[in-house]
């Protein structure tokens, strides 16, 4: 087989991985827009250090998404843990 087949077994967990990932940082914009609890803001951010995500570029998409602000919050957010 060469290396640039994937099998559509491999493919699954790949898009799955993404697909929970993307909804993930979706959530963590819902989270710091909604004012959830920092409990929860807490696991979706754990969560998502476990996927290899990095606090600039979480900071960078919540900037995109919702605006200085919100990227402003989870920054102190962070800084407070």
């Amino acid at each position: 087989m060469a290396m640039t087949d994937i099998t559509e077994d491999k493919l699954s967990k790949t898009d799955l991985r993404t697909l929970w990932s993307e909804t993930l940082v979706e959530l963590l914009c819902d989270a710091v827009k909604g004012e959830w609890s920092d409990k929860a803001i807490k696991e979706i951010i754990k969560e998502l250090y476990n996927k290899g995500y990095k606090t600039e570029k979480l900071m960078s998409i919540l900037d995109n998404k919702l605006g200085p602000e919100a990227a402003t919050r989870l920054a102190v957010f962070l800084l407070d843990k």
